[in-house]
């Protein structure tokens, strides 16, 4: 195990993990007959596909040449709240600052180049202090993330969830905001100053607006917090009926969706669930 910090500068260093990788090919030393067969033909008949076509069906695989067996990788065997209950943990662990990354060695490498098993789908905000396989204290294959700024949801984002949900198994989906969030920041203050936002910038605040002026009902003393934690409620309550299969998983209490904001002070989640 590797602690935070000297992982950190490691990183700052430009220390990378080393990667062992396979590759295949020809070589003069490793050709059959059947190879100089093939080469000969192809110069023969270069613009003759029914010649090419037969040739290429007689090249068979090189000798000698061991195949590389896959790992198989076991689907995780997690219900929606032992998924949570997995979060909530590392999450604690990760705000005492005890949390510690493991670099994935060769073998986990490989492992995850069989397939992957995340036990749930995290859908947060960009913003560079909000790093969910961190704050949760995960490693690699653990978590499917999508990401946006405001931690919004488009029709890209709903069909990765979709994905996550229907063809890797993820029993759990959440949406998670964090406090002084600046894409809801600019919401409110389109909102209430009419600041003057065009292009990209407009069209990332505006599914952020609802809930802005939700929030701005209750008159909270902190808009942009109320808005904040307002915004993933409603992007979490929206999920659940966006979509048929994550509607049908949800009835049949194989998928929960929730959402959480991540607290930049205490580095702590409060889960709405």
């Amino acid at each position: 195990m590797v602690s935070r910090r000297l992982l950190l500068g490691a990183l700052a260093s430009g220390l990378a993990v080393p990667v062992l990788a396979w590759a295949e090919g020809d070589t003069p030393s490793v050709l059959t007959r059947k190879g100089r067969r093939t080469r000969r033909a192809l110069k023969s008949h270069p613009s003759d596909k029914a010649a090419l076509d037969k040739v290429l069906a007689e090249v068979k695989p090189l000798e000698g040449a061991e195949p590389v067996e896959a790992v198989h990788v076991e689907p995780p065997r997690v219900s929606p709240d032992e998924a949570l209950g997995r979060l909530k943990q590392g999450n604690a662990i990760f705000s005492r600052g005890g949390a510690s990354i493991a670099l994935p060695g060769a073998a986990r490498i490989a492992e995850m180049a069989a397939g992957q098993k995340p036990f749930a789908v995290i859908v947060g905000c960009s913003d560079s202090r909000v790093g969910p396989e961190l704050i949760f204290d995960c490693n690699l294959g653990e978590l499917f993330v999508v990401r946006v700024a405001g931690s919004t949801v488009g029709q890209e984002g709903l069909g990765s969830i979709v994905y996550a949900v229907e063809h890797l198994g993820a029993p759990l989906v959440v949406v998670l905001g964090h406090t002084k969030c600046g894409a809801v920041g600019a919401a409110v203050d389109v909102a209430t100053k009419h600041i003057d936002l065009h292009g990209a910038l407009l069209n990332m605040v505006l599914p952020i607006l609802p809930a802005v002026l939700e929030a701005q009902e209750r008159h909270p003393a902190d808009l942009q917090d109320a808005a904040i934690r307002q915004n993933v409620r409603d992007t979490a309550a929206r999920l659940k009926v966006a979509d048929g299969v994550l509607a049908a998983k949800l009835a049949e209490g194989r998928l929960k969706i929730v959402s959480a904001c991540y607290d930049l002070s205490t580095a702590q989640v409060a889960f709405d669930a």
